[in-house]
């Protein structure tokens, strides 16, 4: 099965993807204080928003155009136009970060983190358009290795700067820097091998932002929805209550997040290649496999996360923001799994159907009221009521992508699947219960073991997914080789 052989090759990519999330939450946690490790937070999020508004567009479009390119024997005219645009885009990248410093006025300790974001945007989107090229012309091995070691190198970097420099909140992002100095001149070079003959246009590069900003405005609109509730905790709350609401997301959210953004990663191209090559209805019985291997994983990922909350949060997250943090996880581990089915899965009829600017508008309703319920909910109910205001937004988001999204490619969502799953990880609720509190990893360990045991044992009984079938096909191949 294809989607299998993409998995596992992109599983190195989100191997070292998780230890960087959760190995950035459990060092930073403890080498930064909390209002540093708050500051941090938010300008990661200020940097996601500059990168999207301004440079995300010509990413979009050198992943979608390249399987189309190619085909057409047109890469060099295909790599010519990314980056030539990326070039353009990149005027506006400085524009906003010179807006960036002059908002932050006389706010030193954030000033300070700018130049190194500053040198960092132009190393990482050239290094994304090569990644994104790589992914839509299914080069997986290629792939991964530039990632895993982007991602990894970033974090074993960033963390030796921290605990030995003393440069605070800074010191991630001098971390990135460094790798990314590292990794792009063998990427330069390989991209600059492709655009060699390529020939650009101005009709081009407007069909590619066409597409792309439509891209580019919904993913604002998506950081909206995961970034603006920090910058009002900031605002009602401080600097420290982001620290530990960002803990939080760093071991709930992006885990599941992570586990969706791996199955999108291998499922979308096939999914794609699917549309390109016989239409919607060969895009849909591919997505039914995407969809089922996403809820596969995510839903016991969520539930297993909320389970395992408290040993979760003593074992990975330093003292200064525990508490805030170990109270939200629970509730986070499940909008990480609505927003990975919201980003991964429900946007991908969208996409295929070249109708990004209706997604970009329809996103518009969860952000709005994403805005609207912090406003009302933080100053009354501090932390958790940002995590209410996320959960109701990424459901709304969900709905409205889901129903608008069948006018384009009616994309399947097997609700027997969904029940079967969903039993099968509700089955590790009374066996985790049960279990000792012995605290931190040895309580961590065990109980993600026998809830993990007892999943895939209720996922193979109830033939959740199709494991049972899956499993005995395997068994039988087996056995037919042995004989």
């Amino acid at each position: 099965m294809k989607l299998l052989r993409h998995l596992a090759g992109y599983l190195p990519v989100k191997l070292a993807s998780a230890i960087a999330s959760f190995g950035g939450v459990y060092v930073f946690t403890r080498l930064l204080d909390a209002d540093e490790y708050g500051r941090y937070a938010l300008m990661v999020s200020a940097m996601a928003l500059i990168h999207t508004l301004s440079l995300t567009p010509a990413e979009a479009a050198a992943y979608r155009f390249a399987g189309k390119a190619g085909a057409q024997g047109r890469l060099p005219d295909h790599f010519r136009t990314a980056v030539s645009l990326t070039l353009r885009s990149l005027i506006v990248t400085v524009v906003l970060l010179v807006a960036l410093g002059a908002a932050l006025g006389r706010l030193s300790d954030y000033l300070a983190i700018l130049p190194w974001i500053a040198v960092l945007m132009p190393i990482n989107t050239t290094l994304q358009m090569t990644l994104e090229a790589h992914k839509a012309s299914q080069q997986v091995r290629r792939y991964a290795l530039v990632e895993t070691t982007r991602l990894f190198g970033g974090f074993i970097l960033g963390a030796l700067i921290a605990w030995k420099s003393g440069m605070g909140a800074a010191s991630p992002f001098i971390g990135m820097v460094v790798i990314g100095a590292i990794l792009i001149a063998p990427q330069g070079a390989w991209l600059a091998g492709q655009i060699k003959g390529g020939q650009t246009s101005q009709s081009q590069r407007r069909a590619y932002l066409a597409y792309g900003v439509p891209i580019a405005a919904a993913l604002v609109l998506d950081l909206i929805l995961s970034a603006a509730d920090r910058l009002l905790i900031a605002l009602f709350l401080g600097e420290a209550a982001v620290g530990e609401y960002a803990a939080g997301y760093g071991v709930a959210d992006k885990t599941v997040l992570l586990l969706c953004a791996w199955t999108a990663m291998a499922g979308s191209p096939l999914v794609m290649a699917a549309y390109e090559r016989a239409g919607k209805d060969a895009a849909r019985d591919e997505a039914r496999g995407l969809i089922t291997t996403m809820l596969l994983i995510g839903i016991p990922a969520a539930t297993g996360l909320a389970l395992v909350a408290q040993p979760l949060a003593e074992a990975m997250i330093g003292e200064d923001v525990r508490d805030g943090a170990m109270a939200i996880i629970p509730w986070i581990a499940f909008a990480g799994l609505l927003n990975g089915l919201l980003i991964h899965y429900f946007s991908e009829a969208f996409q295929l159907a070249h109708k990004t600017a209706e997604r970009a508008v329809l996103m518009l309703v969860p952000a709005g009221v994403n805005v609207v319920l912090n406003l009302i909910l933080i100053p009354q109910f501090g932390l958790m009521g940002a995590v209410a205001a996320t959960v109701i937004s990424y459901a709304l988001g969900i709905v409205v992508l889901g129903l608008r999204g069948q006018r384009h490619v009616a994309l399947p969502l097997p609700l027997l699947e969904v029940l079967k799953v969903s039993l099968a990880a509700l089955a590790m609720w009374p066996v985790i219960a049960i279990l000792p509190d012995w605290g931190s990893w040895p309580e961590l360990f065990v109980k993600a073991a026998c809830g993990g045991m007892t999943y895939a044992i209720m996922a193979f009984l109830l033939d959740a997914g199709g494991a049972r079938g899956f499993v005995l096909e395997k068994l039988k191949s087996r056995a037919g080789r042995a004989a």
